[in-house]
């Protein structure tokens, strides 16, 4: 019996260390970039070059990686919803793109014309709780003006942070994913804007 007990003592300590360790590692999961649910694919063909790099590896991507990250396990799994959603904005992008003044496709402006579906697309490529995060950014732009809802995205990070990082120390183990994106690298102000105002468009 007392071999069983240090065993599980033994166990229970690499655990603890393991989870430690998770949290330790500076692992860049922004870098990664999945395949959008096939509802949402019909956006990338309406953005221009510039909105989707910058969805797919720019600043756009890196905010939805860490936003869905930083929430991940919140939302429950919702297919018919993330369907839903997909399909309608990827009607929406059309009729939009439809409308656009072809005058403007060939002038200094062009990487800007049409439809701003950046941080939709940049939430598809990212993960399914970026999307829901997205659908949440979409609800708080119309509910709030732009320096309302930007506050308000600031108070959700820093207290989904405090949240995780005191459920490190209360060594809970945690999804590496969401370790990590409890010590990364900060969500500015200015990064929380730019995600408002794209899911503003």
């Amino acid at each position: 019996m007392a071999a069983f007990g240090k065993l599980q003592a033994a166990l229970a300590a690499a655990t603890n260390e393991v989870t430690v360790a998770a949290a330790n590692i500076n692992f860049d999961f922004t870098l990664v970039k999945y395949e959008a649910p096939k509802e949402f694919r019909p956006i990338e063909g309406y953005l221009t070059t510039t909105r989707k790099q910058d969805a797919e590896t720019g600043n756009s991507h890196v905010v939805a990686r860490r936003l869905g990250a930083l929430f991940s396990g919140i939302c429950p799994d919702s297919p018919n919803l993330i369907g839903a959603y997909g399909a309608r904005v990827s009607e929406i992008s059309k009729t939009a793109t439809q409308k656009v003044s072809q005058e403007y496709s060939k002038s200094i402006f062009a990487s800007y014309v049409g439809v701003d579906a950046t941080s939709i697309w940049a939430a598809a490529t990212s993960s399914t709780t970026a999307i829901h995060v997205h659908l949440l950014a979409c609800m708080l732009a119309e509910l709030w003006d732009a320096s309302e809802a930007t506050s308000i995205w600031a108070e959700l990070v820093a207290e989904r942070r405090k949240e995780i990082s005191y459920r490190l120390e209360q060594e809970e183990a945690l999804h590496f994913g969401l370790a990590s994106a409890a010590v990364q690298q900060e969500i500015t102000r200015d990064q929380l804007a730019s995600w408002d105002a794209s899911a503003r468009a």
